[in-house]
């Protein structure tokens, strides 16, 4: 029986490295351009804030530095610049996500902190996953007495295989991006 089989039927948390991910042997299509707008008429909108005890500029470093997010962002395994130019609109990564796929990513937003503020998004051009035909991620950060403030909206089309399985993967990116919230504040703690 395989290991994460065995681990659920012992009741612990299976571990996420031995189960198998069907999604990251798929091949890479594209999906629908989108622009800033769609983080407002999304048919799937998921939203998250969280507060970090670090200032926007260090939490939007860590935003910014692709290797940084295999530390904290849960279930990652590769992020990586694809153009030569980086940390910039129009900059092009490449990140893997455990039990997600693949996902090729392009900067439609990137606001360096600037006084109180600071805004990091970016949609989807290709994913290995069948759940959606766009995707797109907006961070948003905002200066507080004890720190920053980073609220977190997730931006979706799915497909129809994306819309069977909506109750369930609201419930896990809510999951996901809280766990990668925590584990951001302590990757700041540390790094501070």
């Amino acid at each position: 029986m395989p290991a994460w089989a065995t681990a659920r039927e012992s009741g612990s948390r299976p571990p996420f490295d031995k189960i198998p991910n069907w999604f990251q042997t798929q091949a890479m299509k594209p999906t629908r351009p989108v622009d800033l707008t769609f983080f407002e008429s999304a048919p799937l909108l998921i939203h998250t804030s969280i507060d970090l005890p670090a200032t926007p500029e260090a939490v939007f470093a860590a935003l910014a530095e692709p290797a940084s997010w295999l530390e904290w962002f849960p279930l990652m395994t590769r992020a990586e610049w694809t153009t030569t130019d980086t940390q910039a609109v129009g900059a092009e990564r490449a990140v893997s996500i455990r039990l997600f796929g693949h996902f090729n990513e392009r900067f439609v937003a990137w606001d360096v902190p600037n006084g109180d503020a600071a805004r990091f998004a970016f949609m989807m051009t290709a994913t290995s996953s069948p759940l959606a035909n766009a995707i797109a991620e907006d961070y948003r950060l905002t200066r507080t007495a004890t720190g920053t403030r980073l609220d977190w909206t997730f931006a979706s089309d799915m497909t129809p295989l994306g819309r069977v399985m909506r109750p369930v993967l609201v419930i896990i990116m809510k999951r996901l991006f809280s766990r990668a919230g925590r584990n951001l504040a302590r990757h700041l703690q540390k790094e501070a």
